[in-house]
C-alpha cells in the first residue's frame, strides 16, 4: 500500500509512529530497574527510532533513501557540520557555564568516553536523525509545501514542527532544559534540506552531543 498524500492522514500516520516510539521506549524506561535495560537504554531507544521508521517505509514499498536516509552526499554534508561545529561550539562554551554556574574547567575524561562517541554516532544520533530529518520532515514536507530559500536551503514550516517534536520527545527524560534541543534540531533539519540526506545531521547531532559530555564531564568531573 501506498504512501497517503492527504494532509490529515499523514499526521495520523505521524503522530502515530512517533507516539509508538515515544510509548516503547517509556516502557523500557519503566523496566530499567533491571540491570541489563539500564544499562543499555539509549541503545534500544536507538533500536526502536532506527527500526519503526524504516521498517514501515519497507512495508509501504518506499525505499528509505528517498527519504534521506542515505549515506549519499556524506562529504557535503560533513563539511556543513563542520562549519557549524567552528561556529557554534565556542559560544556553547559561554551558554553552559551561564546555565550551570560553572567558573573553572579541569578537562578529563573517562576511559569509557570513545564508547559514548561510538554510541553517540550510532545508537543516538544516527537513529534520531533517520526518524525525525529523515522520516517525520520528509512527510511533513508534503503537508507544507511553502518554502523559503535560506543559504541556499530551501526549507519550510516542517523543519521547525519537525523541531518541535524531537524537542518533546526528548522529555522522556523530564528535565525543562531538555527542551533547548529545539535550537540545533533546527540546523539538522538545515543541512537535511540542503544535501539531501541525514548524513551531514548525523555529523552534527553526535558531535553536539560528545562536545556536551566533554563540557560536562570538564567542569562536573568524570
Amino acid at each position: 500500500m501506498a504512501l497517503s498524500s492527504e494532509p490529515k492522514k499523514v499526521w495520523l500516520e505521524l503522530v502515530a509512529l512517533w507516539l509508538l516510539a515515544i510509548g516503547v521506549i517509556w516502557v523500557f524506561k519503566l523496566l530499567s530497574v533491571f540491570p541489563f535495560i539500564r544499562d543499555n537504554l539509549w541503545g534500544i531507544a536507538g533500536i526502536v527510532f532506527l527500526f519503526l521508521p524504516v521498517e514501515f517505509l519497507h512495508r509501504k514499498g518506499v525505499d528509505p533513501a528517498t527519504f534521506g536516509i542515505t549515506w549519499r552526499h556524506l562529504g557535503k554534508g560533513l563539511l556543513w557540520a563542520g562549519l557549524f561545529i567552528v561556529i557554534s561550539f565556542p559560544p556553547y562554551i559561554y551558554g553552559f557555564k551561564w546555565w550551570f554556574a560553572r567558573q573553572s574547567f579541569h578537562f578529563a575524561l573517562p576511559s569509557t568516553f570513545w564508547q559514548e562517541v561510538v554510541g553517540n554516532i550510532f545508537l543516538v544520533a544516527l537513529p534520531e536523525e533517520a526518524f525525525y530529518r529523515g522520516y517525520m520532515q520528509t512527510r511533513l514536507d508534503g503537508v507544507f509545501t511553502g518554502r523559503v530559500k535560506i543559504l541556499g536551503a530551501e526549507v519550510g514550516w516542517s523543519v521547525i514542527v519537525t523541531a518541535v517534536f524531537f524537542a518533546v520527545g526528548h522529555l522522556v527524560t523530564f528535565r525543562f532544559d531538555r527542551l533547548g534541543t529545539f535550537f540545533p534540531a533546527l540546523v539538522f533539519g538545515w543541512i537535511r534540506a540542503k544535501t539531501g540526506s541525514i548524513g551531514g545531521g548525523v555529523a552534527f547531532h553526535a558531535a553536539c552531543n560528545i562536545w556536551a559530555q566533554i563540557l560536562k564531564y570538564g567542569y562536573f568531573g568524570v
